[in-house]
This record gives structure tokens, sequence and C-alpha cells, in this order.
């Protein structure tokens, strides 16, 4: 039996102001309607604003439905075990998103303060090694610097587990330069739990895999999720972009694999992972959709 009804993916953007085209914001969803698998045409957001608007309001529909909804998003949920006592008080990714939720201001022009919030932690949370890094040319931080720190913080590794599996993940500390998904991860947990606070819709929420112990008690309306499109092949039509061809291919293929009954094993508490490491990346490390399984399950 399918895990969900609908599936909305979210190709995410740290642009520092409005933006479309490539590596700006683009959103597919995919729904299974009289048997079939209908995706919608990828559609491309200017702002974080506009996007999460659109999101809130698929959940509100979902939730108002009653249908179920995977919302899956290209940025870290979470940071490598030991970071959420440094910066909240406690080994507890809710603590940490209600940190990095207060700290972070990012306007309705897609304006942020993500770099001075990374500032700000190296120089308050990890004194002496500054785990996070990467900033604009011309640009200086007190506390970050624009090159990789030779030596992390004591107990804290560059990579969460996840990362080390998935083949090309950049680590969640690197917040520019090519391939990095650290400022996109800190506006994203921003944005994220603001989505979370929305009045009423709290309690049709939950966070994989955090809040539902992997595959385990997916339950609520809506089900969001961290995935890496660029561990799935896509193919590109003619003259579209590949962000819109990413979001569109993995929309369609969770909605089939799930039709399918092969979605679950995606979602399922990995196998290779002993006990220690499955109590860390349930507290604080989160996961990544497929991790370690894409390749054997991924095949349509």
């Amino acid at each position: 039996m399918p895990l969900f009804d609908e599936y909305l993916v979210c190709d995410w953007s740290a642009a520092n102001g409005p933006k479309l085209g490539k590596d700006s914001i683009w959103i597919a969803t995919a729904s299974r309607r009289s048997g079939r698998v209908a995706v919608t045409r990828p559609e491309n957001i200017r702002t974080r604003h506009e996007a999460m608007e659109v999101i809130k309001a698929a959940c509100v529909r979902a939730a108002e439905d009653g249908r179920r909804l995977f919302a899956g998003f290209d940025f870290a949920f979470g940071y490598p075990a030991g970071t959420a006592r440094a910066i909240a008080g406690k080994a507890d990714w809710q603590a940490l998103w209600r940190v990095l939720g207060e700290l972070i201001e990012d306007d309705e022009k897609n304006t942020s303060n993500r770099f001075d919030v990374a500032a700000f932690l190296n120089r308050s949370c990890f004194k002496g090694n500054s785990p996070f890094w990467g900033h604009p040319a011309g640009r200086s931080y007190d506390g970050l610097g624009p090159k990789r720190p030779k030596k992390m913080p004591a107990g804290i590794a560059e990579k969460r587990r996840a990362e080390t599996i998935m083949a090309g993940a950049q680590p969640v500390w690197k917040l520019a330069y090519t391939g990095a998904v650290g400022s996109q991860s800190l506006l994203g947990i921003a944005r994220l739990e603001a989505l979370r606070r929305v009045p009423g819709l709290k309690r049709h929420i939950a966070v994989w895999p955090f809040e539902t112990d992997f595959a385990e008690t997916l339950d609520k309306a809506v089900t969001l999720a961290e995935i890496y499109p660029s561990a799935f092949p896509v193919s590109l039509r003619d003259g579209e972009v590949k962000d819109a061809a990413q979001v569109r291919t993995l929309a369609a293929a969770f909605a089939r694999l799930d039709k399918a009954d092969r979605f679950r094993p995606l979602l399922d508490r990995p196998v290779s992972l002993d006990d220690k490491t499955i109590g860390q990346v349930l507290r604080e490390e989160g996961w990544i959709v497929g991790a370690g399984l894409i390749g054997s399950e991924w095949k349509e």
C-alpha cells in the first residue's frame, strides 16, 4: 500500500536577491489520481518567501483533504553529532532548529544574515576552532574565514554519517563556492521551523527521520524530508534547466516507486548503522532519503 498521495520536491536556493532560472528555487509535485501518476510542470519561484507560501498552501490542502504529502528538500536537516549541544545546549534537533529560527533573518526579497549568523556561532559556540567557512569574495566577517579550517572542534566531525555515505555530498559547514549546501541549510531550516509553527499546522507535520523513526510512524498529513537530487540520474528535455529536470524527475519517480510499494526502503532505517549511530541520527544529525540504497532501489 502506498505511503503517500502526493510528492512535492523542492530545489532550494540561498540566492541573496530575487532570482529565476539556474540555481534558483524550483518545485514540482506528483500525485496519484485514478491509479495514474500526474506531475505538475516545474514551477520556478523568485524568492524563499514566495516558495514557502506555495509549500504552506500544499501542506494546508493535505491536512484539510486528508491526503498524505511527502515534501522533499535539497538541504541538510541536521549537523554532525555534537553540534546541537554546542549551539543549543543539548543534543536535540528541535533545540537547534529553534535557535537557528530565532537567529536567521531572511526577508521577502531574499536578503539574509546567514554569514553573520555563521560568524556569530563560530565565535560564541566553537571558540578556538570555527567549523563554518566560506563567504563571498570581497567581504569579511569576524569569526568566519573564506577557507576550510585545518581543524574541527573537538568531538565534531566535518561530515554527518549520511554525507559520508552519499557520494558527492558536501559538508554542511561550507557556506559558499561550488556545491556548497551550508547557506541553503541555515536558511532552509529556519524556514521549515517557521512552517512547523504555523497555527493549526504543526500537529499535521512530521520531520523525517527525527519524528518518524525513519519509516516506523508515517502517519501525519505532511512528512518533511531531506533529499539529494544529484544522486538520481535525470534526463533533460530540450532547453530545460537541470534544476527543473531534477524536481520533475524525482517527484514522478517517488510517486511511481510508492505506487509499486518500493518507496518505503528509501525511508527505512539503514541496516548498516549500529545502534549508537542510529541514536545520533535520530537525535540531531538527520538522514538523506535513500542514502546507502540509491542504485539498488532507484530503478523504476
